[in-house]
């Protein structure tokens, strides 16, 4: 069964290759200088695009010429392109066409690894066949908590010290990434290594300074050297700093540099001493006293080394840092999933434990691979009823696999009952996080109802606040049907483009009025097509909102703001004289399934105050009215300003 899922894996992601490569990401860069010329034209320009670091071919066009560019170095949001000729000191702008592939290729050739030696890796049978192959490695164990976990989270950290697999299912606000940290953080306290993975960057830095944060809890002598931030940090945090692996093999190696220098003078002197005494010999010259002891000093000095070739292979050692060696030695690495499969230094390299955050955004493939690297404990965190991993390619067997998560991939759901039912039935290996301390209580109440069986209840937050709103609500529902909005589509733009210019007038209005009771970056807007992202985008910034943050439903999930803005976009459209109306992929869940109610949730969960939907509620009727958009927008429009 294992053999038969890893090659599931292995053929889907070839599918994904192709679409891959059908489809190459792109970008346009500016201002770029040219650094030097010597054989090589190096132009650097600023970036944030990390996914050009994994491109190992580029098309540039420069004007209406086109060059196969290379890239040099991607560091402090900059990139160092070499193109092949002379394009003069400056390039104003350059369009860039790459395949994305990278990624994708060194996944499947851990996979065929992993293919071979599947029957030796028994995690692998523990976190697809769980209720098969869960044991117990002691019956109970002592482990070490602040006084804000409560019971459900005290339950998780234990059941990760005790068991070989743990689901853990962490709702939004239910303070799943601390717990985490306390799960790492226990784990090494028991003298275990660590592997901390999640999807990106900034992920991987919020769980590991939740894991710092609980080590000076329980065990403030730990040293934090002894941790690892493999990758770019993508907070500016001073503690990720210090414990970045590049800062930290530098660090090593500027150390090493003065015994290096030392070593390297008594060679250089004892060889020119050498040299002239040789010199002298030659020519039946005599050897002053001085210069023949000065030359014995230094060929003693020499064979404490073991002699001069071993001075040179020292030398070389202290100036050589073998990078792969001082990974292994860390007792925690944190990273991202996609630097465990690109990285040589990961290669053969396992760990006691393997703790996945965002879990339920991973790919399949991912979770074979991260199970692959654990020899003892595997803990993955994540939420089955947000965002699951995305794909590209429409063939629809290796699409399906692709986008489904673990949790309900193991459990064989189909709904939030199935998931539950997964959940009640196996306690022994799953863990639900029954209480949140983000969202006001009127709101929590609607998340809880719809999305979680009623399940989920408010706590108190560390923070102080208090999540009871009393008369007032934390949802502002704005229908826009009185004001006769119309869909309208760009023009001479592919694929699904849609506009929405009386929602973007409500978006106007809304921010405004909310910028006097908030600072711009307290504002998050999140819309559910990526074009929509930069016509709001676009559209605030001429305005003078330029600090508000507007990105789509995946840009906002793991995240949070004081104010969320929920834009549906979707109105009627004028087609042939007629108005009409219809359905789109993220809302209807007979053409995206579960991903409907995972999409709204992350959508609906983002604040921490309020919570504005601009919706047209006489479309979201005629369209959604029995679906799970209009019963959703129907239960807020109850609790409503």
């Amino acid at each position: 069964m294992i053999k038969k899922v890893i090659q599931q894996a292995i053929d889907a992601i070839e599918k994904e290759i192709v679409a891959v490569r059908e489809t190459p990401s792109t970008d346009v860069l500016f201002t770029g200088e040219l650094e030097k010329i010597s054989g090589e034209y190096i132009y650097s320009f600023e970036s944030q695009n990390r996914g050009l670091r994994f491109a190992e071919e580029i098309r540039a066009k420069v004007d209406s010429k086109e060059y196969k560019v290379h890239i040099v170095e991607f560091k402090d949001k900059k990139v160092r392109l070499e193109f092949p000729e002379n394009v003069g000191s400056r390039i104003d702008e350059v369009f860039l066409e790459w395949e994305n592939d990278f990624v994708l290729k060194k996944m499947e050739e851990h996979l065929f690894k992993l293919q071979d030696k599947a029957e030796e890796v028994p995690q692998l049978k523990a976190l697809l066949e769980p209720d098969e192959h869960f044991k117990v490695y002691q019956d109970s164990v002592q482990i070490q908590v602040d006084d804000l976990r409560n019971a459900a989270q005290k339950d998780a950290i234990e059941k990760s010290l005790k068991n070989n697999i743990l689901y853990v299912w962490g709702p939004p606000g239910t303070g799943k990434t601390a717990t985490l940290g306390y799960i790492v953080a226990n784990l090494l306290n028991q003298n275990k290594r660590v592997l901390f993975v999640s999807n990106t960057n900034r992920a991987v830095d919020v769980g590991l300074l939740s894991v710092i944060n609980a080590l000076y809890e329980i065990d403030p002598a730990f040293d934090l050297q002894n941790t690892t931030r493999f990758g770019e940090a993508a907070l500016d945090d001073k503690r990720l700093e210090d414990i970045l692996f590049e800062h930290q093999v530098k660090t090593k190696l500027d150390g090493r540099k003065a015994d290096a220098v030392q070593l390297s003078n008594l060679l250089s002197n004892y060889e020119k001493l050498q040299e002239t005494v040789d010199d002298l010999m030659r020519n039946g010259e005599e050897v002053p006293e001085k210069m023949d002891l000065e030359c014995q000093l230094a060929a003693n000095k020499m064979d404490e080394y073991g002699g001069k070739e071993a001075v040179e292979i020292e030398i070389d050692r202290l100036l050589n840092l073998n990078e792969r060696y001082e990974l292994k030695k860390k007792q925690l690495v944190a990273t991202t999933l996609a630097k465990v499969c690109t990285s040589e230094l990961f290669y053969n390299i396992s760990y006691d434990a393997v703790v996945v955050d965002e879990g339920s955004m991973a790919g399949i493939p991912y979770m074979l691979l991260m199970a692959g690297k654990s020899k003892q404990h595997l803990v993955v965190a994540g939420d089955p009823m947000q965002l699951p991993p995305i794909a590209i390619t429409d063939h629809p067997k290796s699409r399906d696999f692709l986008e489904q998560d673990i949790f309900t991939y193991v459990s064989k759901s189909e709904s939030t009952e199935d998931l539950f039912n997964w959940h009640d039935f196996n306690p022994n290996f799953t863990s639900f996080f029954d209480t949140q301390y983000r969202m006001k209580d009127d709101l929590a109440g609607v998340i809880s109802s719809v999305f979680y069986e009623g399940r989920l209840k408010s706590g108190k937050p560390a923070d102080g606040r208090d999540l009871d709103n009393g008369e007032s609500s934390s949802v502002a529902l704005i229908d826009s049907a009185k004001y006769n909005p119309v869909l309208e589509q760009e023009s001479g733009e592919k694929g699904f483009k849609p506009v929405n210019e009386v929602h973007m007038r409500l978006i106007e209005e809304s921010v405004k009025r909310l910028t006097k009771n908030h600072t711009s970056d307290d504002i998050g807007i999140i819309v559910p097509f990526r074009n929509s992202v930069y016509k709001v985008r676009n559209h605030l910034w001429e305005k003078g909102y330029r600090e508000v943050e507007v990105g789509t439903i995946h840009t906002f999930q793991g995240r949070e703001k004081p104010v969320i803005i929920f834009d549906t976009v979707m109105s009627g459209e004028w087609q042939n004289g007629g108005m009409r109306h219809y359905s789109v992929r993220p809302f209807d869940e007979k053409k995206n399934g579960l991903s409907v109610p995972r999409l709204l949730n992350v959508a609906f969960s983002r604040s921490k105050e309020l919570l504005v939907i601009i919706a047209d509620m006489g479309h979201v009727q005629k369209v959604y009215g029995s679906k799970f958009l209009g019963r959703l927008l129907g239960s807020v429009q109850k609790i409503s300003i």
